[in-house]
């Protein structure tokens, strides 16, 4: 049933005292977001889905409350609430002063860009802090079958905008590097458009409703997506903020192992989600190819030791 906000504002005491109520459009997401300013200064992000996602939203809420105790820039939580009768699952948290990164970045100088891109990855190692405590799950063979289903599905397009030769080529070479590799809580969608920077610094990491258990190294592959594009020094800083340096070589065959499986599957998704946006997909994709020389090389060529 269709439930405004004034109407979830009378279900959920917290909220009744509001002062204004802006809606949030921004982002891919099918959730219901505002801004509920409420006395005192305070300020409270409201989120509103379908509650057939509620067990798994209220569990990555409930990772938020872990991770703030360990000293990771999240989100403080407030409250999360089923309602049964309207279908709906509402999460709130404290609302987070600043700009998402992806629109600030440009703004800071190149240093202090690197600099935000340290305390990132400062962020994601506390983030994969939390180790899987289940013996039932082995992440080699379920990323290699969630990668050789998009290839199913690449094979069924009627358009290909790439062929894949050489990431397979370089995917098939490498998968014995997945094997053994350690379980962590991961972010799944970590880049610039879900961090908030405020004065410079970073403030908080936000939405973490694609968390997955996996592979810690898997997190970076939205580096060469989205970040490097968004800003190189960042892209760096995260990395090397997260390793306190340079990374170990071991890294980057495993970073480029993950890249190339999701060149394949950022097609196909792009295809089916984003049909009005593949323009995008191919010049992000280009920018892969040439960053990786076709996966010829596994350091990609924008990365610096020693920036």
């Amino acid at each position: 049933m269709t439930l405004t906000i004034e109407g979830i504002i009378n279900k959920v005491p917290k909220l009744r005292e509001y002062v204004q109520i802006h809606s949030i459009k921004k982002g891919f997401s099918k959730d219901e977001k505002w801004k509920v300013d409420l006395p005192n200064d305070l300020k409270y992000f409201v989120k509103v889905s379908d509650i057939c996602h509620a067990k798994h939203k209220k569990t990555a809420f409930n990772y938020m409350k872990k991770l703030s105790l360990l000293g990771a820039p999240v989100p403080s939580t407030v409250c999360a609430v089923e309602l049964q009768k309207e279908g709906k699952y509402i999460e709130i948290t404290e609302f987070v002063d600043g700009s998402d990164a992806e629109e600030i970045l440009s703004t800071l100088s190149p240093q202090e860009q690197f600099e935000v891109g340290k305390q990132a990855g400062e962020a994601l190692k506390v983030i994969h802090s939390i180790q899987s405590e289940s013996q039932e799950k082995t992440w080699g063979p379920y990323i290699i079958k969630k990668y050789n289903n998009y290839l199913k599905e690449f094979e069924k397009l009627e358009v290909k905008y790439f062929s894949l030769d050489t990431a397979i080529q370089y995917i098939d070479s490498h998968l014995h590097l997945l094997k053994n590799r350690p379980i962590h809580f991961l972010h799944d969608d970590f880049h610039p458009a879900n961090i908030i920077i405020h004065l410079k610094r970073l403030k908080a990491v936000l939405d973490f409703n694609q968390y997955e258990w996996g592979d810690p190294i898997y997190d970076f592959h939205n580096i060469a997506l989205y970040t490097r594009n968004i800003s190189v020094p960042f892209a760096i800083g995260q990395i090397q903020g997260y390793f306190k340096g340079n990374p170990p070589s071991y890294f980057w065959e495993l970073y480029t192992t993950y890249v190339a499986m999701v060149f394949v599957s950022d097609i196909v998704w792009s295809i089916k989600n984003t049909p009005n946006h593949i323009n995008q997909m191919v010049q992000r994709l280009n920018t892969v190819l040439d960053d990786h020389q076709n996966f010829a090389n596994i350091i990609p060529s924008w990365y610096k030791e020693n920036y």
